[in-house]
Formats: structure tokens, C-alpha cells, sequence
């Protein structure tokens, strides 16, 4: 990745094909910028060149407002690129084999200090397991050192025998509000954390790991801005709010950058503080569909005792959104299941009633499965659908496995948009890939590229070319308070671009949307050319 500019001079993009936003397209036109801020957009023939002002000719390449991540982690993504990460292993085989090789490579220093073995990307339905990994698996591999390992979802870390008697787990079995600690038969842990329970294996990072993370940041951006992307929408702790200030004052905090902060209880909100930077409270409402948590109204398919976990109670909830819109904060609550949605949705209701004249924003992050009669209500309530494409995909055979009949009314892209609600797209990255093609092919087309011939999954969902981008450009800029600067190409705009190298507006065949490349992104006026 190579930087072309950095000036605040005057440039201009010519001879390419503009799209405004909202299905409105030049197909011909120019865009001058001075700096950060674009002056003046048109078509070809009203161009006007100016004294010294640099001059891109597109021929013919597609101009977007730049593409943004509605909702990743860019901190993790950032640390992943060069940890351990198992996510593409199809076997458990092939995973334990992944982590024993990671091991070998460690430093002699780190196993005689009794160093930590952390990482991500494990995942039961892709290994074909019926049930999940052990403890054992992993005391085999690293009998002397304490490994905690994130599921693919990251709502179920994979432990073994030494971090359990180091947060002596066995005692808290049946006591984690939110939460469990999965036993065997004989009431022994097994190694598996779900949702909070997670949150119990904890350590603090070491200035060298932090100053790691930090070095990190910028090869994550440079990675996103590669993939076309000019900003994000980041969760973030303490920790991770850390990293990226110093990776900001530093110069490699290269994106725009909005913040949601993490918070798991009450206690969490009281001592922040809304910031320009960081406007919104993260809330976790459930768990996840990959590892059968999310809050359900009626028991998983085959799994009649199984309805989820919650794992903010309802009362909870609404205190939580409560104080955190008297502080001025705009919320993004975590919502997977239908009774999920269902409980956020009736919080943010009564959040309106309560507070008629905030003008918050309020994000459903997720809104992976509705009940019918909930759809109407994003758009009635003003609610923002924060969801990631590509997680569909992935979850697809998962979902008709668990959820039956009830999958019809997930990611309901069509549905929320025909009723009036606004959608923002992202990813979720590290756990799916941020490549916001990939994103958008799955929101038109509805099917997994690698089985080219499977049908559509319930394609009455299926959205346009420009409603899907207008998600990751419009729907984006106003899911993260921004629309008054960015998600158009207007004049006064923030100077934010994607060019791609064909027109994917047009294109008749939908999978040809994944053979587009990224020809240029551009965040703030400060171009970033791709290798």
C-alpha cells in the first residue's frame, strides 16, 4: 500500500462514472476537492480546469462515496492479521494442528514464564462437530501455559485446564448472570466459556503487548483501505480506546473512525462520557446463532430446552439505554434473535417516549432474525438496522438448521427497506471478512459464491446493486452521526471515495461483482493506492 497524497492542494477526478447516492449516477462527470472537503461535482461538461490543480482521469471507472464498516473490530482484526487465527481451518484436525504449529513457534521465554496462548477463529459447525472441543485437546498441546481461544463468533472462548483452575471456574459454575460455563457429565467444566462467562478469563495487556497492537493498526488500515474502505465503525474498551489514540497522534489511524463503547452493566456507562469520536454505548442484548445463544421466543430446532441466553435482562436493558441517553450518548444494542429484537426494539420504543426530543441514534447491531410483525417497527421507531451481509453466507445452512421456518424473516434486507426502515452495512470483521464486495454480492444475490449453483437463500430479500452500497455510504453516514459530511458525493462533503475499475451498478450478472477491483480509496482527501 502506498500513499500518492497527502497535500491539501486542489484535485479533481475526471471522465469517471459519479454515483451521488440514492440511485442517482453521473455517468460522466468530475469531482474537484480541495484538501478534505470536495467543491464542486458535475458532469463532464461542465469541467473546468484550474491553475495547478492535479488532475485524476478515471477512464471510465466507477466513483463511489467511500465505503464504510459499519461494524467490525478494528483493534482485534488489526492484532489478528499477524496472530493466531484458525478461521480458515475446515477440520478440528487441521485446527489442532494450526495451534500446535503456533505453539512450536513461540518464544522459548514465553512457555518458561508461563506465557499465554490467546487467539480466535474457532468454529463446531464448520469442524462438523455435533458438540464442542474439549479442554483436553488443548491441556495436550499446552500443558504448562494457559490458552484461551475465541469461537469464530467470539461468543464462546475454548479453554484449557490451566486457565480454569487459575479463575477457578469449577466454583462459579451455575453463578454467571448472562452467561455459562459448560460442564460434562459430571459437573465438570469443559473448557467451553459462553457469552459472559468469557468475560471472566481476563488479563491485563503489557506495554510491549499494547505498543504490538498499536504497530498493528496501521497495517489493519492499510489492509481496509486495500479492500476499498474509508472508514469504520469500531467497538471498542478501554484497552482498545488506548491503542487507537496512540495510533491516531502516531499517523496510522488512517480511516475515519467512529467508536461504540462496550459496556456489560450499568456500572460500565457511568464514568464515560460522549465524544466526537466516540458517540455510542455497545450493549449485548444475546448471544450468537453459531453457537446457539442467541435469545429465541420459541426452543432451537431439536433443541427443545434451548431458547438462548439473555444476556441483558430486560430491566437492565432499558436502565442501561436510559442513562446512557441522559448523558448524551446514542446506543447500538447487540440483538441476534427474534426475541432479542423484539425486547430492543420495545426499549428503544419506550427510549422515545421518555425522551421525545433527543435526537439519538439507535442501532440494532445485527437484526439477524425478526419476527414479522417487528419489521415496520425500524422504520416507525426511526431504529437503524446495523447488519452485516456476509454473515449470511456463513450462516445460512445454520440458520435453516436451528431457526426451521423461522429463517424466512432473517436478514430481512428487502423487508426493513420496503417499510421505511434504514439499513447500515458492515461485517463483524475479524470474524467475517471486511471486504465490503464480498458484502454487497451477498446482500443482491443472497447465495455463497463457492456453490455458484445453490439457489438464492429466500431471494424475496434480495436488494439492488445501489441499495446495498447506498447501506455502506448513506445508511452508514447516518448510523454514525455523520450525514452531514459523508455517504454522498455533494459539494461540502467529506472528501471520502472508493473507485472501483468497473461500473457494478450496471453489471447484468451479479457474481461479476466480486471480480471488481479497487482502483483507489481515498479518506479525507488522502489518497491510498493499492499495491
Amino acid at each position: 500500500m502506498a500513499a500518492m497524497g497527502t497535500s491539501s492542494g486542489l484535485r479533481a477526478f475526471v471522465n469517471g462514472v459519479v454515483y451521488l447516492g440514492r440511485g442517482e449516477t453521473i455517468d460522466r462527470g468530475f469531482v474537484v476537492f480541495r484538501g478534505a472537503t470536495i467543491e464542486e461535482v458535475g458532469p463532464s461538461s461542465a469541467f473546468v480546469k484550474r491553475p495547478g490543480m492535479d488532475i485524476i482521469d478515471l477512464g471510465g471507472k466507477l466513483l463511489l462515496p467511500g465505503l464504510t464498516d459499519c461494524h467490525l473490530h478494528l483493534v482485534p482484526y488489526s492484532v489478528i492479521l499477524t496472530g493466531l487465527d484458525v478461521s480458515d481451518t475446515s477440520t478440528l484436525e487441521e485446527g489442532l494442528d494450526m495451534i500446535r504449529a503456533h505453539v512450536a513457534k513461540l518464544p522459548r521465554e514465553v512457555w518458561l514464564s508461563g506465557g499465554w496462548l490467546s487467539g480466535r477463529g474457532w468454529d463446531k459447525q464448520r469442524w462438523g462437530l455435533d458438540g464442542f472441543p474439549t479442554r483436553e485437546m488443548l491441556d495436550e498441546i499446552a500443558p504448562d501455559n494457559p490458552v484461551a481461544l475465541y469461537s469464530r463468533d467470539g461468543h464462546l472462548m475454548w479453554v484449557n485446564s490451566l486457565v480454569i483452575e487459575k479463575f477457578g471456574l469449577e466454583e462459579l459454575v451455575g453463578h454467571v448472570e448472562g452467561g455459562e460455563i459448560e460442564v460434562d457429565a459430571k459437573g465438570r467444566p469443559t473448557g467451553i466459556l459462553k457469552e459472559n462467562a468469557g468475560l471472566i478469563v481476563s488479563r491485563q495487556n503489557s506495554e510491549e503487548e499494547e505498543a504490538q497492537a498499536v504497530r498493528a493498526i496501521k497495517a489493519g488500515c492499510e489492509r481496509l483501505a486495500s479492500l476499498g474502505l474509508t472508514g469504520v465503525h469500531t467497538v471498542i474498551d478501554p484497552d482498545d480506546a488506548r491503542v487507537l489514540d496512540a495510533a491516531n497522534e502516531g499517523g496510522s489511524l488512517t480511516l475515519n473512525c467512529v467508536r461504540m463503547w462496550e459496556v456489560h452493566e450499568l456500572a460500565d456507562i457511568e464514568p464515560l462520557e460522549p465524544e466526537t469520536h466516540a458517540p455510542f454505548i455497545k450493549i449485548f442484548s444475546d448471544g450468537a446463532l453459531g453457537s446457539q445463544t442467541a435469545s429465541m421466543l420459541e426452543p432451537y430446532c431439536d433443541q427443545p430446552d434451548n431458547t438462548g441466553i439473555v444476556a441483558t435482562s430486560r430491566a437492565d436493558l432499558e436502565q442501561m439505554v436510559l442513562l446512557s441517553l441522559k448523558k448524551g450518548f446514542s446506543l447500538a444494542v447487540h440483538a441476534i434473535g427474534d426475541r432479542a429484537n423484539k425486547d430492543v426494539l420495545d426499549v428503544y420504543e419506550e427510549a422515545r417516549r421518555r425522551f421525545p426530543e433527543r435526537k439519538a441514534i439507535l442501532r440494532v447491531e445485527h437484526a439477524q432474525v425478526l419476527r414479522r410483525e417487528d419489521i415496520p417497527r425500524f422504520g416507525a421507531l426511526g431504529v437503524t438496522a446495523s447488519m452485516q451481509p456476509v454473515h449470511l453466507v456463513a450462516d445460512m445452512d445454520v440458520a435453516d438448521r436451528y431457526w426451521g421456518k423461522r429463517s424466512r424473516n432473517a436478514y430481512a434486507f428487502r423487508a426493513i427497506s420496503e417499510a421505511g426502515g434504514m439499513m447500515a452495512f458492515g461485517s463483524d470483521a475479524p470474524i467475517e471478512t471486511p471486504d465490503p464486495l464480498k458484502g454487497i454480492h451477498a446482500a443482491v444475490t443472497r447465495r455463497d459464491p463457492a456453490r455458484p449453483k445453490h439457489p438464492a437463500w429466500y431471494p424475496e430479500q434480495c436488494i439492488t446493486v445501489a441499495g446495498a452500497v447506498d447501506a455502506y455510504t448513506l445508511g452508514a453516514a447516518l448510523a454514525g452521526g455523520e450525514s452531514a459530511l459523508a455517504g454522498a458525493i455533494r459539494q461540502g462533503m467529506r472528501a471520502d471515495f472508493t473507485v472501483l475499475d468497473r461500473n457494478i451498478l450496471t453489471i447484468p450478472e451479479p457474481d461479476a461483482i466480486l471480480e471488481a477491483g479497487v482502483a483507489m480509496t481515498v479518506a479525507r482527501g488522502k489518497t491510498v493506492v493499492p499495491r
